[in-house]
């Protein structure tokens, strides 16, 4: 782990171990918030330095401690589903496309939850949580009052005494005591055997695991995304977790999680890829303005890259060659942080910057003629679409990623090297070849073939 990592994970004890008596209904509260909000960036520098250590109260967490630490305070859950209930899918974040929900799923198993007002979706019938909800203002008044108790005796404390820490954990107990006892009444009142949800980043998709998991209900957390920032996937609240294949098995195994909570099933939102019929590609290159005839390089952008080499690598390739299409990352377009990209188009008249919201990545993947792309989920998409993929890594981080790491070359942190090799590949079929045997490798492990839906239904069992 990077300096940060361990420091994370040893602050995250920390924080368990002193707030662990706080606890509503059996369950301690300290479980439900999002850790990671708590640290703001003045924390975050301090936690990138190996003296950081020296301020807490706790040894330091090894990787491999990390899920049975969790573990032994809440349990492992079980992994039979309970007779007689149905299977309940949290909408809000699962993202299973229509075609599983109404060719895959059984109607007379499952339950959508979800906050609207409709009677079903997709032909499944819904749970509406709104009706579940409540409140217990006296439970709020009373851990807010010994948490704000706890930290005062903590001032001094290399994190505790930080205000933004504070604040957010105490602004969030609330929502805390609401998502618990929203669970409890959901469960109540509607006979659930299983729970599928997209990530326990949530605060209600994570009360309904740890709560159904109490219960002797069978949980699965799909994976929402590549596994870059851990602490959006660890600890594992669920009975079990699914992932796209073996690197994310490795993955969770060396920080604890047992084999058998481990499911490769791929997940369901990339079955669309394989189904995927494309629209007119001269009327839908016409909307964006590009030209159809001539070759087209999709690319991707994110957060905290190095704009210096970003700025150099797109200004290898755009030209006589290709024409570019920049799709800046969704952060960076409700930020409005994408300055630098409609410079360069206003540039080059090979750069467009693509700031539609349309939902319509794969009608672009479908029409382009290669992916340029920051480690993303999106390059994944890209590879697994059979699009050409060239993967730039400069990101500003504490921490190393090595996700892509067996796509050999084709992933570089040096601009003018990945230019090149980009070029080699349009120019050469030897070089072509070598990216396809490049590909074959990382796709072979991965259970994102179209299945995917199948497979967790099967799982749910």
């Amino acid at each position: 782990m990077s300096t940060y990592l361990t420091n994370y994970w040893s602050l995250y004890r920390d924080f368990v171990e002193t707030f662990n008596q706080l606890s509503f209904r059996k369950i301690p509260i300290v479980l439900l918030t999002n850790f990671y909000q708590q640290i703001n960036e003045e924390l975050k520098t301090k936690m990138e330095k190996e003296e950081f250590q020296a301020g807490l109260r706790f040894p330091v967490m090894e990787q491999r401690r990390i899920q049975p630490y969790f573990e032994e305070i809440l349990g492992e859950g079980s992994f039979r589903r309970l007779a007689g209930g149905k299977t309940l899918i949290v909408s809000d974040y699962t993202r299973i496309p229509e075609q599983t929900y109404s060719q895959v799923f059984d109607s007379k198993e499952t339950m959508i939850l979800t906050r609207s007002k409709k009677t079903e979706i997709y032909g499944i019938p819904t749970v509406c949580m709104r009706i579940y909800e409540e409140n217990d203002e006296q439970a709020v008044i009373e851990l807010t009052t010994q948490a704000t108790a706890i930290f005062e005796q903590f001032k001094t404390h290399v994190a505790f005494g930080n205000e933004v820490f504070q604040q957010t954990f105490l602004k969030r107990i609330p929502l805390i005591v609401k998502a618990i006892c929203s669970a409890i009444n959901l469960f109540d009142h509607v006979k659930i055997s299983a729970v599928i949800v997209g990530t326990t980043e949530d605060m209600l998709s994570r009360a309904l695991s740890i709560v159904g998991s109490m219960r002797g209900i069978k949980s699965i957390c799909l994976q929402h995304g590549i596994l870059m920032g851990e602490e959006a996937f660890m600890p594992v609240f669920t009975t079990l977790v699914g992932v796209y294949g073996e690197y994310e098995r490795k993955w969770y195994e060396q920080r604890g999680v047992s084999i058998e909570r481990i499911a490769q099933i791929g997940h369901p939102k990339f079955d669309e890829i394989f189904t995927h019929s494309p629209s007119d590609k001269a009327t839908f290159f016409e909307k964006i303005g590009l030209d159809p005839d001539k070759l087209t390089l999709l690319v991707i952008t994110g957060p905290n890259l190095d704009q210096v080499k970003f700025e150099e690598l797109i200004k290898n390739i755009a030209g006589h060659s290709f024409q570019l299409l920049i799709k800046p990352h969704p952060w960076e377009m409700g930020k409005g942080k994408y300055q630098t990209y409609l410079n360069l188009e206003q540039t080059n008249k090979a750069i467009k910057v693509y700031t539609s919201r349309e939902n319509n990545l794969y009608d672009l993947l479908s029409h382009v003629d290669g992916v340029v792309s920051s480690l993303s989920t999106v390059a994944l998409e890209s590879i697994l679409f059979n699009v050409p993929v060239f993967l730039f890594n400069f990101l500003f981080s504490n921490r190393t990623y090595d996700y892509f790491d067996s796509f050999g070359a084709y992933i570089q942190d040096d601009p003018d090297v990945l230019s090149d090799i980009l070029n080699q590949y349009y120019l050469s079929s030897e070089e072509r070849e070598k990216y396809q045997e490049a590909r074959e490798r990382y796709v072979t492990d991965s259970k994102n073939d179209g299945l995917s839906g199948q497979r967790l239904v099967n799982l749910m069992k």
